[in-house]
């Protein structure tokens, strides 16, 4: 029923690495060797090296991947999923005649559920199996997910996880099927959540010793014993393990990537890496992600590779929002025009430097059901995030600005003196235009 694609349409693979933040891999500078295929891939692309999320959390940032809005303009919400008032990237190559897949292993949201799986003609999400069985039961689920049970089991991997090995062959198995047709094929990556809990060797190789034992200290403390205080020990452990998961599925992508150039389906496919959001390991008082919009939870990675389709080893420095991407990738497809908000990417491929442009929006709305300590447990957090500074507008007036290029780690908040207030008067103004996000569903709404 497609119609026919356009002769040389090239494949899109959009490969997104669920939680990964830039801070922690090598492709930007880190010292561990986190991922030296991303590194390869990044010498034959283009790098953008201030990458930012739409949102700090999977759905929303998603959701404006996939549409080309901003997370404000969209239905998602904590308890609510993607509507189908816009259209979607998949929905677009469909169109174009693509044949499209998603893959996914983040089960919370980006499962069919969620809105996500629209436009594509095959979605995998939960794998077929007594985990995936004992997990939609709510009396084993609240079993396997207790503190006791766990250390009983000796870990505290999560029941019926999909690794990215699982996510590779389910694509692979499909794109056997895609004949001579372009495809489009979107995986999301879990690898790197938490619980951080990769491969003994995988973990040996990057923190250089091995794992005391497979249970996580975040979950052991939960949300007010991390708050309380974590030791330093516990904190280092869960960087090194999550920095080993990176490692891990950096390898998985290389894998996968060896696999389409044997099928000889690599040489006109246009690689898409990136992450929906980053992750916080204390650095300002905050674990995990999904209620700040500090740096390390909203800067990601994107690297863009096609050989003949994108200039070779380009770094863009200045900052991009992954809302353009729907605009980017469709720009690549024959048929000419946009149907998506943002700009394309493809505006920094030239040799000129692009004219100043409007600061990149991050945003996320009123946490639900956290601790009154939590940045966003008073409204609404919206950032801007321009080449000098970042800007972070606050609920309760408490608002944050950071001269990022000296300050990248957030450590000095200039909105504290008189010259910063002044600067940050020119970003308010700008989140006035920004329109409130509408209000979520009651609590009872939570799955």
């Amino acid at each position: 029923a497609l119609p026919a694609a356009a002769p040389g349409a090239p494949n899109i693979l959009f490969l997104v690495l669920d939680t990964v933040r830039a801070a922690s891999l090598s492709l930007y500078g880190h010292p561990r060797p986190t991922s030296p295929e991303l590194e390869r891939l990044g010498r034959e692309g283009v790098v953008f090296d201030q990458a930012l999320a739409p949102a700090p959390w999977t759905l929303p940032s998603h959701a404006s991947m996939f549409t080309g809005r901003w997370p404000h303009e969209l239905s998602t919400g904590w308890f609510r999923p993607l509507d189908a008032r816009d259209s979607t990237l998949a929905e677009a190559l469909a169109a174009r005649g693509y044949r499209t897949g998603g893959f996914v292993a983040n089960l919370i949201y980006t499962d069919y559920e969620k809105g996500l799986a629209r436009g594509f003609q095959r979605y995998e999400d939960f794998p077929l199996g007594l985990a995936t069985l004992l997990r939609s039961c709510t009396l084993t689920r609240r079993l396997s997910d207790t503190r006791a049970f766990r250390r009983w089991l000796g870990t505290d991997q999560v029941l019926g996880r999909k690794h990215a090995a699982v996510v590779n062959a389910e694509f692979l198995d499909w794109q056997a099927t895609t004949g001579e047709r372009p495809f489009f094929a979107f995986l999301n990556y879990f690898d790197a959540h938490d619980p951080y809990l990769p491969p003994d060797d995988w973990f040996r190789r990057i923190a250089g010793h091995d794992r005391p034992n497979h249970l996580s200290p975040f979950r052991r403390l939960g949300m007010a014993g991390r708050h309380a205080g974590m030791r330093p020990a516990d904190v280092q452990l869960e960087r090194d393990a999550y920095e080993a998961s990176i490692a891990w599925l950096d390898d998985a992508i290389r894998q996968l990537l060896d696999s389409l150039e044997a099928r000889g389906a690599l040489a006109n496919t246009i690689v898409v890496v990136t992450s929906d959001h980053g992750e916080e390991f204390g650095e300002h008082g905050v674990y995990l992600h999904g209620h700040t919009l500090f740096r390390d939870a909203v800067h990601v990675p994107l690297l863009l590779w096609a050989p003949g389709r994108v200039p070779a080893a380009r770094r863009v420095a200045r900052p991009v929002s992954l809302r353009d991407l729907p605009a980017t990738l469709l720009q690549f497809t024959p048929a000419a025009g946009s149907a998506f908000p943002g700009r394309p990417l493809q505006r920094f491929f030239g040799d000129s430097v692009p004219a100043p442009e409007a600061p990149v929006l991050s945003e996320v709305q009123k946490a639900i059901r956290m601790p009154e300590w939590y940045p966003g447990a008073h409204g609404a957090l919206r950032s801007l995030t321009d080449t000098a500074y970042q800007f972070i507008q606050h609920a309760d007036g408490s608002h944050q600005l950071f001269a990022w290029p000296t300050d990248p780690e957030a450590r000095e908040n200039l909105y504290r003196s008189p010259p910063g207030r002044a600067l940050a008067e020119g970003y308010l103004a700008l989140l006035r235009e920004v329109a409130e996000f509408p209000p979520d569903g009651p609590a009872s709404e939570l799955p």
